[in-house]
């Protein structure tokens, strides 16, 4: 998402973004890899972990599908 926003203050086209981060990374499994370094290889087991952890990865640029594939699939952000 931090991407595609910094493209479209470029002023790019929607379909060059769009087919440039399809083309991309897995981001699924990259927000998971980015998790495991960050806070070790367990998922995270309290609210208050989620939550730091979700806002990490929103900070790092992945969408809400992005991090709750990281955290674990019983974590809702709303």
């Amino acid at each position: 998402m931090r991407i595609a926003s910094e493209l479209k203050a470029l002023e790019l086209p929607d379909e060059l973004i769009d087919s440039a981060l399809a083309g991309g990374p897995d981001w699924r499994a990259l927000a998971r890899e980015v998790r495991h370094r960050k806070f070790g290889p367990d998922p995270p087991a309290e609210w208050a972990d989620k939550a730091r952890q979700a806002r990490f990865l929103q900070y790092r640029g992945f969408s809400s599908d992005h991090i709750r594939s990281a955290l674990g699939a019983d974590f809702d952000l709303d």
